[in-house]
């Protein structure tokens, strides 16, 4: 089983208003605010194919703040089963975000978040 390719980046931040403004300045991406399915409201932007999203918070396993990489995939849950048979336990269960959009979250062996997103079925 192969990633399709790199469907999101989270920025997390104690400040996301300001983190979001600086990117939004220095940048040119265009956050905005948002709300949607079971995530809490947000800021977000699409950059080409990838979605940014800018999360309040430290990222799971991080002191400060940190990113999370979210990968595109088609059946999220052959993924779930082939990463558990691995050893590599979801840290949830399957998010339903609405719209046909499921993540499934998991640490890497350096314990670094990463997610898979099916985008419909």
């Amino acid at each position: 089983m192969n990633v399709e390719s790199v469907s999101a980046i989270l920025f997390y931040s104690s400040q996301p208003s300001r983190l979001a403004a600086f990117y939004r300045t220095n940048l040119g991406i265009p956050f905005e605010l948002d709300r949607h399915g079971a995530i809490r409201e947000h800021l977000e932007a699409d950059l080409g194919d990838v979605h940014l999203a800018v999360l309040k918070g430290r990222g799971p396993g991080a002191e400060g703040g940190g990113i999370s990489t979210t990968f595109r995939v088609r059946e999220l849950d052959g993924f779930v089963s082939a990463l558990g048979a691995a050893g590599v336990l979801p840290l949830g269960g399957v998010l339903d975000l609405g719209e046909g959009k499921r993540v499934a979250s998991f640490h890497d062996p350096d314990g670094n978040t990463f997610n898979l997103i099916e985008l419909g079925r």
